[in-house]
């Protein structure tokens, strides 16, 4: 079961947090899930907060991946379409800035975690 991360910047951000899926919206496919922190657009994705899929989970711990430039843009799986770059957010976490208009989002119920 995947749990709501609970440090520093949930904490910055008033202690409100959900879950959203992240989708192509080219395609439709689903790209990824990430804990949405506080209200507002979402503009950015930071990798400490994307839980799926494990390979873009993974990026956060990689230790080989140490400059914005050994990074690869957030794309689509299925239509290869880009939908967010790397980049370095003020306060030193790696993020992906999303390219508004080529995704799509479901907030998912408080209720409704995924196995």
């Amino acid at each position: 079961m995947v749990q709501l991360k609970n440090d520093i910047y949930r904490k910055a951000r008033g202690g409100k947090a959900f879950f959203v899926l992240l989708f192509c919206a080219k395609c439709m496919t689903e790209v990824l899930l990430y804990q949405k922190d506080g209200d507002g657009q979402l503009k950015r994705c930071y990798l400490n907060r994307i839980f799926e899929p494990p390979e873009l989970e993974r990026l956060q711990h990689d230790i080989r991946l140490k400059n914005l430039e050994d990074f690869p843009a957030l794309t689509c799986p299925t239509c290869k379409t880009v939908l967010g770059m790397p980049i370095r957010h003020h306060d030193g976490r790696i993020a992906f800035r999303l390219r508004q208009g080529f995704f799509a989002k479901k907030r998912l119920p408080s209720h409704e975690r995924r196995q």
